[in-house]
């Protein structure tokens, strides 16, 4: 195509027969001209190959795997298939705006020095019901558009894991040379995070202000089962890994530390809910050791989070010693059901 850069766009799939169909048309109707499409199915048992083999499209390629080896071992896979200039791994169940890959590839093309470049992000329900946004924080300062490995390690210690996985496009050679493949052994389902650290240590990233995405967030999703969990979350496995690096914590400043400390204390919040939920209130009240300090009296203060993270410790600590966990659990499915936590 002369000197429009070829981009891959690869498909992990795995049991996805009732949303790829709506991915693949998303990703074949880009209005960028030069893209090929490559689908690697990870031994699914519905009807998903049936549904990618009857999109006629030349672009695509089936990649029918009999194994089995997880999400992670299939995002492998992708790298190792992807070819071109800039490769985009995306999820076979979101949708994509017919202008993503064109916007991607002139931020790359514009700035060499990036490894990657995401995107926001609108979010629907399983119906396809738009429920949302996801933005980049807003305080986060970019140099023309880029931003470094200490802005982005200080925005995710104080918000969490913002990036937004299936909007990234990485350079091909970044992939296949330098990543190579998901750390999932050490971070589990927060091997992305690590994956986007990475890239950040050599190469300035982007972040489109758009949201070219409809990332859907189901139910039936393994981040919701996630979101029911009672063990310390694995995005805190690539936080300690990080913050074990002298080097790294010399690039932070103590608000970035304390950042860090209200994440940890949301998490345990959280927990604590599900514990309750699950009639294990002694355990929940021990993770609220320190529910009542002036740490947490300071970031209820200055955050609406850590101001809920206050009331929500409060309440399981007070139904708990008070024997109301039964009745207590009505307003906590209430609020896990509004809030999505």
């Amino acid at each position: 195509m002369g000197n429009v850069p070829l981009v891959c766009i690869c498909v992990p799939t795995y049991n996805a027969a009732g949303t790829v169909r709506e991915t693949l048309v998303s990703i074949l109707a880009q209005s960028y001209p030069n893209l090929v499409v490559h689908v690697s199915d990870n031994a699914s048992t519905d009807d998903t190959l049936q549904v990618i083999e009857s999109i006629a499209d030349p672009r695509v390629t089936i990649h029918r795997h009999e194994e089995n080896i997880g999400g992670e071992g299939n995002f492998n896979r992708c790298i190792q298939l992807a070819e071109g200039k800039y490769t985009a791994i995306f999820h076979a169940d979101d949708v994509y705006e017919p202008d993503m890959v064109a916007k991607q590839v002139a931020f790359l093309e514009a700035h060499p020095t990036a490894g990657a470049v995401f995107t926001e992000a609108s979010t629907i329900d399983e119906y396809g019901n738009k429920i949302g946004e996801i933005r980049l924080p807003q305080h986060i300062e970019s140099m023309n558009g880029l931003y470094d490995f200490a802005t982005m390690f200080k925005a995710v210690l104080r918000h969490s894991n913002f990036f937004i996985c299936p909007s990234v496009m990485v350079r091909t050679q970044i992939y296949q040379q330098e990543i190579k493949c998901w750390r999932g052994e050490l971070f589990n389902t927060s091997a992305d995070l690590d994956l986007w650290l990475r890239i950040l240590q050599h190469h300035s990233i982007g972040y489109l202000a758009e949201r070219l995405i409809r990332y859907r967030i189901s139910r039936n999703q393994w981040s919701a089962k996630i979101r029911m969990g009672t063990e310390r979350a694995d995005f805190f496995l690539v936080t300690d890994y990080y913050l074990a690096q002298v080097p790294i914590r010399n690039l932070l400043d103590v608000e970035a530390f304390q950042n860090y400390r209200w994440l940890e204390r949301r998490d345990r919040a959280m927990r604590a809910v599900n514990l309750m939920l699950m009639d294990r209130s002694s355990q929940a009240s021990e993770l609220l050791h320190d529910i009542i300090s002036m740490d947490a009296l300071r970031a209820a203060t200055r955050t609406k989070r850590g101001l809920l993270v206050l009331l929500i410790g409060l309440y399981v600590m007070l139904a708990s010693s008070m024997g109301l966990s039964k009745v207590g659990k009505l307003p906590l499915r209430y609020m896990k059901q509004v809030t999505g936590k």
